[in-house]
Formats: C-alpha cells, structure tokens, sequence
C-alpha cells in the first residue's frame, strides 16, 4: 500500500487540479510531499485537509510552499527546502501552468 514510503517529493501547481489529486495520492502512499504553487490559499487548505485526514500532528508528511516556477530562484529554494527538512529529493512532478501567449513555433 505504502508505494512511495521514504520518498521526498516536490509538486509543483500541487494545490488545484489533477496536481492535487497527484498530491493526495503521494501522501496516501508514505510520500514526503511540498506543494510548490502561487495558489496560497489552495495549497494552506490542502496541506490542513491532508493533515487532519491523515492524523499527521507534526506535518511531516505534507508543506505547502509559494513557488513561481517561472523563477529559478523559486524553484531552487524548494528544491533546498526539501533537503534541509528531509534529506533528500526522489520525485520532481513538474507539472505547473504557465498562462500567456504560448510560441508557436521552435527555434
């Protein structure tokens, strides 16, 4: 059952979408998971909605940070985050919109 026992992950636009169901599914399966996510709001609730469910006290299993993935030093300190608080990272699900006017072509 415990798929991800041991394993740190960082998701990024963890707070809202199939990103969230990816982040309760980490947790349920002994994930350490941060939230990496503009959406402050969403990704505080999801952390004490996980918390609460899982009887998870100390909240060490679930951290919601503000990350702008469009800012590499954004994404560098939750990468430090994860190994300052546990060790270590596994798992980077990168998986955060980005709105605006998309290119249209390579070059």
């Amino acid at each position: 059952m415990y798929r991800l026992k041991g394993k740190v992950a960082i998701i990024t636009g963890g707070a809202s979408g199939f990103r969230e169901a990816t982040t309760r599914l980490f947790v349920r399966h002994g994930a350490k998971v941060i939230i990496a996510d503009v959406q402050d709001q969403k990704g505080i609730a999801l952390c004490n909605d996980i918390t609460s469910s899982t009887n998870d006290c100390d909240n060490s299993s679930i951290l919601y940070g503000h990350c702008n993935v469009t800012d590499d030093t954004d994404v560098n300190n939750h990468v430090d985050k994860a190994i300052s608080k546990y060790g270590k990272l596994d798992i980077m699900f990168n998986n955060a919109g980005i709105a605006g006017n998309a290119c249209s072509s390579l070059v």
